[in-house]
């Protein structure tokens, strides 16, 4: 069946085909009834009799679980039906790059690779919210949009967390080079797998290098479960320390150590692109979220491996100062007395606190030392006045 020569499916008129992949086609197509142009995703179901049950579920599951997701990182579906065997679902027309593509035409800057990450970060986390879970997160899956907006594609094998859904796949869907290793395992995946295959992409983002690549699959599926990656700032001088942390946080093979949501990742991610603000812009410019004023920071210095509490502070705190906030406090060695403190500051640690003395009180209390001179001058008025 030569589906490029397909001219009609259910309301919508094919004008052009866009591409192929190995579940169906896509096509450029208009929809009469509101008047608009869209992308049409298709799936053939003629296919065998053990597998036209499968794939039909499988396409129908991520129809409805990405139609009800709505936000500006994720591709909106606007319908999806069956016709003469052929599933489709029509969603937004994308006037944009492959993430794939722009990696492989330039280097990515250290701060525009935070800023498509920041934005894929937070496409996921509401997914995840939602109940569902990419499974595929990778270069060829992101859209790259103008004015530096980014699009999450291919919920293909996206799949509702509480789904049954059985298939001879099994668990292992997806890119080998950007899984996870419990989905390399075929073990049991949640959110965390996502999170994993964004700090893979981030990787390759800040360094420009494949990081699991292997002359067959074997050996990728390996590199993904065994291989331990340098930090990005050993390969690319300039990566900040911190973008260090998040990345290996991020690539943690067991799902336990990772992020416990990409929320967390969306907020370190936007506490790099503070300190990668360049000077006389602030933070603002600098993130592509739409809304920062109730979002958190993370602080989260360099240490050498001991943990250290985390510190956050509300963003619109600082968001129209242009200077980072590494200029604008200096806490490092404040936290590394913390961790490693003297025999005094022991002692100060764990001295009770101490209301103030009054003469203390009042050289930094205004109003109390006003007070108390008045009162002298009062008492000695009327002692003048009594000897007299």
């Amino acid at each position: 069946m030569a589906k490029s020569k397909l001219k009609q499916l259910g309301r919508y008129r094919i004008e052009a085909e866009l591409g192929r992949g190995a579940m169906g086609v896509v096509y450029k197509a208009h929809d009469p009834v509101l008047d608009r142009t869209v992308a049409l995703k298709t799936i053939v179901l003629d296919e065998e009799a053990q597998d036209r049950e499968e794939y039909h579920a499988r396409f129908f599951q991520e129809a409805k679980s990405a139609a009800r997701l709505n936000h500006p990182a994720l591709i909106t579906i606007y319908d999806f039906g069956e016709e003469n065997a052929l599933a489709y679902m029509a969603m937004e027309l994308i006037n944009g790059n492959e993430l794939a593509e722009r990696m492989e035409q330039a280097p990515i800057s250290i701060r525009e690779a935070v800023a498509i990450a920041e934005q894929v970060a937070e496409g996921l986390a509401f997914a995840h919210d939602n109940g569902v879970i990419h499974r595929d997160i990778k270069p060829g899956n992101i859209m790259l949009l103008p004015r530096g907006r980014v699009k999450i594609m291919d919920f293909g094998i996206a799949r509702l967390k509480v789904s049954d859904l059985k298939t001879q796949l099994g668990t292992r869907l997806g890119t080998p080079k950007y899984m996870s290793p419990e989905q390399i395992g075929g073990g049991k995946l949640d959110h965390r797998t996502d999170i994993f295959s964004l700090g893979i992409v981030l990787y390759e983002m800040l360094t420009g290098i494949k990081l699991f690549k292997g002359d067959s699959l074997t050996q990728v599926m390996h590199n993904v479960a065994s291989f331990e990656p340098p930090p990005p700032s050993r390969i690319k001088p300039g990566v900040p320390p911190l973008l260090d942390l998040v990345v290996k946080r991020a690539m943690e093979k067991k799902p336990a150590a990772r992020y416990a949501s990409a929320w967390e990742m969306v907020e370190d991610l936007r506490h790099c692109l503070q300190e990668l603000a360049p000077h006389g812009s602030s933070a603002k410019e600098s993130a592509t979220a739409d809304d920062t004023s109730n979002k958190t920071v993370v602080l989260k210095p360099p240490t050498d491996g001991t943990s250290t509490p985390q510190r956050r502070m509300s963003a619109d705190v600082d968001i129209d100062n242009s200077m980072s906030l590494s200029h604008r406090f200096d806490f490092a060695e404040a936290l590394i007395r913390l961790q490693t403190p003297t025999p005094r500051d022991r002692k100060r640690l764990a001295r009770s606190p101490r209301s103030p003395g009054l003469l203390r009180r009042l050289l930094h209390d205004r109003e109390l030392a006003l007070f108390t001179l008045t009162i002298g001058l009062a008492v000695l008025i009327a002692g003048v006045l009594a000897l007299s």
